[in-house]
């Protein structure tokens, strides 16, 4: 049994365990001074040797984590906890494996022991914990970095949507006892005037009265847009009919406003209207 194991060791050719057993002593075995250490011992080619001796004591290792971990998990665990301590305790063990061929200064070629073995492995394996404990670190810190950038630019974007609509959508992230931001909605005209289209007339009367039909134009636009849309009801296109025809009566009295104050000025008339919207008839 593991918990009766003194030593596993090989020299050159030969591998041998020391067991503690007083009740088991054959005459093939040899004794020492010590009572009840006995010794057994295999030969063959030094690689064999060797190789059988980095999987004794892997194998002794797991006993001894086993146990330890044993001692500290409760009796009743589920079939994830049990994964996660293969998982925590197998990595280590098989990185162990893998570099304990190069660990000269450790083991020569010739010869090792349990005994001289097992310090230098738990501090390599201590080593690597700690480096994967600081990657570990710097990956979070990473994530916490673009995850508070993220939910910066989703603030943002929420909030241009509470402005277009007037209500905050749900997605807006919110800290514990963190109240929603009040927001009002963004009211704006459906176009915008070009500022090339306002006349630069020296006289502010007639500067304003010009204003005012740029002003109206864009207003007959628009209700000629609503008047032509498609799946009306009757009374809506009805309605909205009457509406674009009082529009264009409304820009060509204020055509005839201008092109009035313009004779009283000595100028020409003007024929915007009509130029603005060709092939239009009003009922």
């Amino acid at each position: 049994q593991w918990k009766q194991l003194e030593n596993l060791y090989f020299r050159e050719k030969k591998f041998a365990v020391e067991v503690h057993d007083p009740r088991r002593i054959s005459v093939s075995r040899r004794t020492f001074s010590q009572s009840g250490l006995v010794v057994q011992t295999w030969y063959a080619n030094t690689s064999l040797i060797k190789s059988i001796w980095v999987m004794a004591i892997s194998q002794h290792q797991f006993y001894l984590d086993r146990k330890q971990s044993k001692a500290k998990i409760p009796s009743a665990r589920s079939l994830d906890d049990i994964a996660m301590d293969l998982t925590e305790m197998g990595t280590p063990k098989v990185s162990k494996l893998v570099t304990l061929e190069a660990k000269n200064q450790l083991i020569m070629a010739s010869n090792g022991s349990l005994i001289s073995s097992g310090s230098q492995d738990s501090e390599v394996s201590e080593e690597q914990k700690k480096e994967k404990i600081m990657e570990l670190k710097k990956k979070e810190k990473l994530l916490q970095e673009k995850l508070l950038q993220k939910v910066e630019e989703l603030k943002k974007i929420c909030l241009r949507e509470a402005e277009l609509t007037g209500k905050m959508p749900k997605e807006y992230p919110l800290g514990a006892g963190e109240e929603p931001p009040q927001v009002r909605r963004r009211v704006g005209t459906a176009f915008k005037l070009d500022d090339n289209l306002l006349p630069s007339e020296e006289d502010p009367t007639l500067q304003d009265l010009e204003s005012n039909f740029i002003i109206h134009q864009k207003l007959v636009e628009a209700a000629k847009k609503l008047a032509s849309e498609p799946d009306l009801c009757k009374n809506v296109k009805k309605k909205r009919k009457q509406e674009y025809a009082d529009a264009v009566k409304k820009l060509q009295e204020i055509e005839n406003s201008i092109n009035e104050y313009r004779i009283k000025c000595g100028k020409k008339p003007t024929q915007k209207s009509t130029l603005a919207l060709p092939g239009e008839r009003v009922p």
